[in-house]
């Protein structure tokens, strides 16, 4: 079943659009599950590809960092059935709506930390994407990356 109280929504960039959407499973060893809104990045689990939440960085080597968002969450049950969660590749003009508790200002820069998305650069890095547009009467920002 569909998470019937979420807010998240994808305005442009998927499906049938410019952005890359994917499943992957989920980290063995992630707890609390992964749900949508939160922001993921790959990694390599025994040759298979899996996500762990993400927390924006400027990586060692120089390369930016790939991060993900996560619409179809281990709170929904297709998602437990078929053990993946359905990603989107942030980056790629994707525009897309999400609650949030804090009041961003249009352009304000987005970053991701522990899987979460905030306003707070957690230290030289590279930022998701801008805010576009915020309603603070629903607690909801819309952030183009």
């Amino acid at each position: 079943m569909s998470n019937l109280t979420s807010v998240l929504n994808i305005d442009r960039g998927w499906p049938n659009a410019s952005a890359l959407q994917y499943s992957f499973k989920q980290k063995a060893a992630v707890t609390p599950d992964i749900v949508e809104g939160e922001i993921v990045a790959v990694e390599n689990e025994g040759g298979i590809p899996v996500v762990d939440r993400h927390t924006s960085a400027l990586d060692a080597s120089g390369n930016l960092d790939h991060p993900w968002l996560v619409h179809r969450g281990r709170d929904e049950s297709d998602a437990v059935m078929s053990n993946t969660l359905a990603c989107v590749k942030l980056r790629t003009g994707v525009l897309f709506r999400v609650a949030t508790t804090e009041a961003p200002l249009p352009g304000s820069p987005v970053y991701a930390d522990a899987g979460a998305l905030t306003l707070v650069d957690p230290g030289s890095a590279p930022l998701l994407g801008r805010v576009t547009e915020y309603n603070p009467l629903e607690g909801v920002m819309i952030i183009e990356s």
